[in-house]
């Protein structure tokens, strides 16, 4: 583990996966806001690189070849190294490998950096292609923050939108489920989560405000992700807000890497990022 601090906020992150593991304010008790896993659900913040859900048959394809790819890629569980790091910012970094070129062909760094900002902090990710072709990615954040049953998650916006609703395989199917209608909220409830994860795909709102019964409210601003997922285990005292750039494989998926939806291309040495912005109020 790696921490940061400042006088108002503690932050650590871990090497595996450059997970977020804990933001505390220090101010009024110490209160922890990140989820600290257990039984329930062992994470706190995973990264999803370089696909977010699941794959047609756990596989893609790309110039001919088959890789294997489990759900939500490798990223989360591989070791990042220090890049630089000051009492209150930290950058990790992660590169290809032997082992990431059997089931990735493309060389890479990914960048995450941890900052804090007057009212909480920035998770920056940065990916840059730094092979000779260009490749083709899927990039997203999965903080999960504490909550009780009761809690809601307020859009910035008002929106009209279903859920995109995952079949038995996990995949993308085709029927929906009604969330908003010309609203903004939605109520944290033992059942909300019973069908897994909300999963929309190009909502108005630029993030989203877990509004709190005790007042330890936490906005979540997207960065710019065209897709969002908002998850937890049904009843659990969590919540995901989850920006991203990808989402799992519908059930009619090619295979083929690049048509996957909402797959990202980089052009040889160029550099993507992404930055997602928690405040409390």
């Amino acid at each position: 583990m790696y921490y940061i601090e400042n006088d108002t906020f503690r932050l650590g992150a871990s090497a595996i996966g450059a997970e977020l593991r804990s933001f505390v304010d220090k101010r009024s008790g110490a209160y922890e806001y990140l989820w600290q896993g257990g039984p329930i659900w062992n994470g706190c913040s995973p990264l999803l690189f370089p696909v977010v859900g699941r794959l047609k048959n756990d596989s893609y394809t790309f110039e001919g070849c088959t890789y294997a790819m489990e759900q939500h890629g490798f990223a989360r569980k591989a070791e990042f190294g220090v890049e630089s790091r000051t009492a209150d910012s930290i950058t990790l970094l992660l590169r290809d490998t032997a082992a990431t070129r059997a089931v990735y062909p493309f060389a890479f760094e990914l960048r995450v950096s941890y900052s804090f900002t007057e009212n909480g902090f920035v998770m920056a990710h940065s990916v840059k292609n730094t092979g000779e072709k260009t490749m083709y990615f899927s990039l997203g954040a999965h903080p999960g923050f504490q909550c009780e049953m009761g809690d809601r998650v307020v859009m910035d916006e008002p929106e009209t939108a279903d859920s995109l609703i995952l079949d038995d395989d996990h995949l993308l199917g085709e029927s929906r489920r009604p969330v908003f209608d010309a609203s903004r909220e939605i109520v944290i409830t033992q059942d909300i989560f019973a069908q897994d994860a909300l999963l929309f795909d190009g909502l108005r709102s630029r993030g989203a405000t877990l509004v709190r019964a005790n007042g330890r409210n936490v906005h979540v601003d997207f960065g710019g992700a065209p897709c969002l997922g908002i998850w937890a285990k049904p009843g659990a005292p969590y919540v995901c807000i989850e920006p991203w750039f990808g989402i799992d494989d519908p059930w009619n998926a090619s295979g083929e890497l690049c048509e996957k939806f909402r797959i990202r291309s980089l052009a040889a040495g160029g550099e993507f990022r992404f930055d997602v912005t928690v405040s409390v109020q």
